[in-house]
């Protein structure tokens, strides 16, 4: 079993710490304005927030066994049959998906009888393509 985490790039970075900042400045003034206490849902829900925003950049992961593609981003799990997988291409597609950069990978697999497709973006794609490729050879 080999484990691949989600590139990131920087823009994703740079809009989660200002996107933080400007919670934390919230709060902040909350605080010395006294109003935490009088407003304890509007902070619980900027606290609750800034975890929710980092959740993606700590858990996005990647993991090949011999028989399934493991995706989990946040609370979702894809798990794809190492023999459902039809192809496997590049692409910088934006839509929404398990991925934090725009240097994507389209996986193309069937599921119930359906063609499907993800967006992932491993760090190190090269490895990954040989981890995956090791296990559809085998």
């Amino acid at each position: 079993m080999q484990k691949f985490r989600s590139k990131k790039e920087w823009w994703v970075l740079a809009f989660l710490v200002c996107m933080t900042g400007l919670l934390v400045q919230l709060l902040v003034t909350m605080q010395v304005k006294g109003n935490i206490s009088a407003y304890p849902i509007h902070a619980a829900t900027y606290i609750i927030t800034i975890f929710i925003i980092w959740w993606p950049i700590f858990n996005t992961r990647y993991v090949v066994d011999k028989e399934y593609l493991t995706i989990h981003c946040m609370f979702l799990t894809w798990k794809i049959k190492r023999t459902d997988i039809q192809s496997i291409s590049a692409t910088n597609n934006s839509i929404a998906s398990p991925a934090l950069s725009l240097d994507r990978l389209k996986i193309d697999y069937v599921k119930d009888g359906k063609t499907k497709f993800v967006l992932i973006s491993p760090k190190d794609q090269k490895a990954f393509y040989q981890a995956l490729d090791l296990v559809l050879n085998t």
